[in-house]
């Protein structure tokens, strides 16, 4: 119940404070030797000094939330840990011999004899090539399939032929549903799963506000809202509930810790779409 009030408190607060949009991933242009960042992300400051000190105070507030929430998220994020994965999608070196880099996070929707399917975010996926590191550190090559901007998903495919007996064994699909069917409402805990620096690096907080919003990055899409301490990387990755239930895949966030993320059917529905896609063509190849 104190969860909750406090959810309800920051509710009323933050609707105040203007959204500034910004997407979760870590990007940078590398070389052999260094990296530096390929583009800087932030919000501009709105309105007054006062204002603005407003909304470093409320963005306060919900890290203060989120630290008191932090160890009942410890016990639960072992549950999910073999779900999750690191994204590190790469450019091919440009004439200056740099290398362009997104690396996100993913979590595994599916899995059959022949393939590992993964679920990321559409912005995490922007260039040639794609590495992906399992729970057990194992790091293969993937296959880009699927990219849809305007709902910011994407799939990677990644071979089993290509993973040990032992990588296998280590790695499941999550189970999900939307967070109403999962019985989860305003004020719940929730947790992200952050995969930047490797899988289930962090996992972090979040309170549920609404199960769909429009979305400041897409006025024409509906997204889960939430309130956490996330940061750049955690795009692409997991919002679990405390049972272990996948309800969507960060997206963004503004800087005064209001996130977004896409909710799950909408990634299922995609997924089925491009396995139609698959399928039509295979079809019209065999006709």
């Amino acid at each position: 119940m104190k969860k909750r009030i406090l959810s309800f408190f920051l509710a009323i607060c933050l609707a105040m404070i203007p959204m500034t949009a910004m997407a979760a991933e870590s990007q940078g242009a590398v070389s052999r030797t260094a990296a530096e960042p390929e583009n800087s992300h932030g919000a501009p400051a709105y309105g007054t000094k006062a204002a603005t000190e407003t909304k470093r105070a409320l963005y306060e507030e919900i890290r203060r939330v989120t630290r008191a929430l932090q160890p009942a998220v410890d016990a639960a994020a072992p549950l999910t840990a073999s779900h999750n994965v690191k994204t590190d999608n790469y450019s091919d070196a440009d004439a200056m011999g740099l290398i362009y880099e997104t690396q996100g996070s993913g979590v595994i929707l599916a899995m059959d004899q022949n393939a590992v399917y993964i679920s990321t975010a559409a912005h995490c996926l922007k260039h040639e090539n794609t590495e992906v590191e399992f729970a057990d550190g194992t790091r293969c090559a993937g296959t880009v399939v699927y990219r849809n901007p305007a709902k910011d998903v994407g799939f990677i495919v990644v071979e089993t032929e290509a993973l040990t007996q032992r990588t296998l064994e280590a790695i499941s699909p999550a189970p999900g549903m939307s967070a109403q069917e999962a019985g989860k409402s305003q004020g719940d805990l929730l947790f992200a799963v952050s995969s930047s620096d490797g899988p289930n690096s962090l996992a972090l907080p979040g309170i549920l506000d609404q199960y769909s919003v429009e979305y400041p990055n897409n006025p024409q899409q509906d997204v889960l809202q939430f309130y956490s301490d996330i940061s750049y990387g955690s795009s692409g990755g997991a919002l679990y509930t405390l049972e272990g239930i996948w309800t969507g895949s960060v997206s963004g966030g503004d800087t005064y810790g209001i996130c977004w993320a896409v909710p799950y059917g909408d990634i299922v529905a995609e997924f089925n779409s491009w396995l139609t896609m698959m399928a039509m063509q295979q079809a019209a190849t065999a006709a």
